[in-house]
């Protein structure tokens, strides 16, 4: 058997948020410059990073940058977090008012995976995407990459490698700057049972 790949998420660092607010669509990342240098030294060097366009993984990329070589980075639109539309930065309680009237509710989050905000999306939108995404990706020699994300992200791509109900996903755990650890077979080894990913970590916090 090929030796696999490896993919190591990463969820970007946290950003100033608003006590019973719905995130805003871009805010900046607080960058912990000991953490940043503590989550570094345990990521490989000279590998590819993927990494969102949204500014707080692209600071939390650059902060990271600074303390292990990069040998590229790509900037991958299928990475960003759900767009939560017309609700962004608005107070949940304004929010709920639209919310209560839906007959199904969730658990762990305001918002079932198939509700889209106005001029939003979905979580069921947002798992295709990463779904999509890693469905191409088809490293021809094993190599590591290195994701710089968002929790919908990872989330959605856990449910994807797992299998498991993108209502179930909603339920993970996980923390600004923890690693989520993947191996990813090529599409030609993947001739047996099992599928072609294997989940080494998920949510490890290091700093």
């Amino acid at each position: 058997m090929t030796k696999p790949s490896k993919l190591i998420f990463i969820r970007h660092a946290p950003v100033e948020t608003e006590v019973n607010c719905f995130p805003k669509n871009d805010p900046n990342a607080i960058i912990n410059k000991f953490k940043i240098k503590v989550l570094a030294s345990y990521l490989p060097k000279d590998c590819i990073w993927y990494v969102s366009p949204l500014k707080r993984t692209l600071q939390t990329a650059k902060a990271l940058s600074k303390y292990v070589t990069v040998k590229e980075m790509i900037l991958e639109r299928k990475l960003v977090e759900q767009n939560f539309g017309d609700w962004a930065g608005k107070n949940i309680s304004q929010v709920w008012q639209n919310l209560k009237r839906n007959k199904s509710q969730h658990n762990f989050s305001f918002i079932c995976p198939e509700v889209s905000p106005p001029n939003g999306e979905s979580f069921l939108v947002q798992y295709e995407r990463i779904s999509q995404w890693l469905e191409e990706m088809n490293f021809s020699k094993p190599q590591t990459g290195v994701i710089i994300a968002h929790l919908g992200t990872i989330r959605g791509a856990l449910a994807y490698i797992l299998g498991i109900d993108p209502d179930k996903a909603i339920g993970i755990e996980i923390s600004n700057l923890s690693l989520t650890i993947v191996e990813v077979l090529a599409k030609e080894s993947n001739k047996d049972r099992g599928g072609r990913f294997r989940i080494l970590g998920v949510n490890n916090q290091v700093v």
